[in-house]
């Protein structure tokens, strides 16, 4: 019986907790915890391999396994053909959360994670999707420098009507994007944590898997739904 119990000891742990799945899964389980990961821009136009000029290459299947690793279902497509952020997140985000919902998933259980235009997405999704309890995590989506224009856009015409919970993240070492500070200013439906990690790799801290954005999610989210204490 001790050999035993040795030998399975010995055995490696399983790769992941949850799974990683393309779209939303036939058979759903409503205890467990759903994130849908939008990826950057990058991937719409380059391979998997090929490195960007000055972040190295996208650890895209990486980042999944660390997520699907902390107790997530993860779904995640990689998109082609540039889309518009708006048309993707109301043709192909919303109907995967009415999905997840209408598989008896409660709200706080969905969590939708977005970097760069990913990022871009999840504000849009905020102001589109109309449901507050929603968990939204923005990794470097509020532009600046020549992403600013865009970003000016959303507050001109969208932020007022973002909803939600959302966690922003970036590094203020970024030269496209940084704080999400003015939409969140903006909208009153919306309850905004945000945190600056200190990384010192500008937009490439979100391109490789690193525990430092991976477990803020993991904890933030777990978070959702429990009752405050005193």
């Amino acid at each position: 019986m001790i050999a035993a119990a040795l030998m399975l000891a010995a055995l490696p742990a399983p790769a992941f907790a949850g799974a990683i799945h393309k779209d939303v899964p036939e058979k759903v389980d409503p205890d467990k915890r759903y994130l849908i990961y939008l990826h950057g821009a990058w991937l719409e136009s380059h391979a998997l391999s090929e490195p960007h000029p000055k972040r190295g290459v996208y650890q895209y299947e990486k980042i999944l396994a660390e997520l699907a690793a902390r107790d997530f279902e993860v779904i995640s497509e990689l998109r082609v053909g540039k889309p518009n952020p708006r048309k993707y997140t109301r043709t192909r985000v919303i109907p995967q959360i009415n999905a997840l919902l209408e598989k008896g998933v409660p709200a706080n259980r969905i969590t939708v994670v977005g970097f760069s235009k990913g990022g871009t997405m999840t504000l849009v999704l905020s102001a589109q999707a109309g449901k507050s309890g929603l968990n939204i995590v923005n990794l470097a989506g509020c532009g600046k420098g020549r992403f600013r224009a865009a970003y000016d856009s959303f507050l001109k015409n969208d932020a007022s009507k973002m909803q939600g919970r959302m966690l922003s993240l970036y590094d203020p070492a970024d030269l496209i994007a940084g704080t999400c500070e003015e939409a969140a200013k903006l909208g009153a439906r919306l309850k905004m944590t945000e945190v600056a990690l200190k990384a010192g790799k500008g937009h490439a801290t979100f391109y490789s898997p690193n525990p430092a954005w991976l477990d803020r999610i993991a904890s933030w989210s777990a978070a959702a739904g429990k009752p405050k204490t005193n």
